[in-house]
């Protein structure tokens, strides 16, 4: 999430939706009587002597909204708002009535508050910082993918196949594929992602080079990576190298999280919850000292507003909040456990 500008004691934060995660934390964030401002589309009847009753022009429009819903769908990646229309930057814009936005990744919007609590502080700036990006590239000759890790989320960019021969050859140069490997890469980098490239054999270097030529940024070799492609990508965030290089990352805290959750059930360690009724007690008892949630929870039944009043607790009382990407490994388990697990600080629980 780019937090362009945050005023606290003046109750307004300016932001920049990047990711499904950024979602997660706008339906924390945001409350019943909060005031959000963003761009929207409207219809605007015209009451001119030729213009049909029950047609209007639809027009681009700056919208503040008092919210009244905030709904999280998680599925498509979106957050509804509905409230009531506060101010307009058109003049033909009634204020009558209520309004729905809808926010996606590379949305912008203002949040007005009247009062910006210390958990409404930490969701917008935490104290760990977790928007460190890590851009994956898995290749060999034959293909390259390439994938985003973002928090504990990761995203296939895309797979580049070479065309080049099985062997190789004076009359087939990897240049072009290696500097379009290069171009994706650097397309999709920002400023302070880590660069990790792997693969088997040496023609990853000819890519890590390219891509220094392109961004001027410090490339990591892993070696010992046969698979390339997707595939590959997904093969190296689990590989031992990459989790030494990502040691202090949110996803290498998730799957100790998740491993620990497991281990603790496998031996009849009280010190763990999951579904959302026995996570709800130990948070309200103060008992969570960290949690992850799946991103796909609510395939499991559970209610929203309870779940949002859960993080939010358990992130009041000092615990710590994981959202777990359901298509990784340890996403899949949290799933398994009802959607949500946690580690508690003492037995809550006979």
């Amino acid at each position: 999430m780019i937090v362009n500008e945050f005023n606290p004691k003046h109750g307004f934060c300016s932001l920049t939706i990047e990711s499904a995660e950024d979602l997660w934390t706008l339906r924390r964030l945001i409350a019943k009587g909060d005031v959000v401002v963003t761009r929207s589309s409207r219809v605007v009847k015209k009451e001119d002597e030729y213009s049909r009753p029950d047609k209007g022009e639809r027009v681009k429009v700056t919208l503040a909204l008092a919210v009244d819903d905030v709904h999280l769908d998680s599925s498509i990646e979106r957050v509804r708002i509905r409230g009531t229309i506060v101010e307009a930057s058109d003049e033909s814009v009634t204020k009558v009535g209520s309004h729905s936005v809808t926010l996606t990744p590379g949305h912008s919007l203002t949040l007005r508050k009247k009062e910006w609590t210390p958990l409404d502080i930490r969701l917008v700036r935490p104290p760990k910082e977790s928007s460190t990006r890590f851009i994956l590239v898995a290749a060999d000759r034959r293909e390259a993918g390439i994938g985003v890790l973002s928090g504990s989320h990761l995203t296939i960019v895309t797979t580049i196949e070479s065309g080049l021969g099985g062997k190789q050859g004076e009359e087939q140069s990897p240049r072009p594929y290696t500097a379009k490997v290069a171009d994706v890469v650097a397309q999709t980098a920002q400023e302070g992602d880590r660069l990790v490239v792997a693969g088997p054999g040496n023609f990853k270097n000819a890519i890590s080079n390219q891509i220094k030529e392109k961004k001027s940024q410090q490339v990591t070799l892993v070696e010992g990576l046969d698979l390339t492609g997707a595939d590959g990508v997904r093969a190296l965030i689990k590989a031992p190298q990459f989790q030494a290089i990502a040691r202090d990352s949110i996803m290498v805290e998730m799957q100790q999280l998740v491993a620990e959750v497991v281990k603790r059930i496998s031996v009849g360690d009280r010190k763990v919850a999951y579904t959302l009724p026995r996570v709800s007690e130990a948070a309200t008892a103060g008992a969570v000292e960290a949690c992850a949630v799946s991103d796909n929870v609510f395939a499991s039944g559970v209610d929203e507003s309870e779940l949002v009043s859960v993080l939010n607790t358990i992130d009041g009382n000092g615990g710590r909040v994981y959202l777990a990407d359901s298509t990784m490994e340890f996403g899949k388990q949290v799933s398994a456990f009802g959607g949500i697990v946690a580690l508690l600080r003492y037995a809550f629980r006979a």
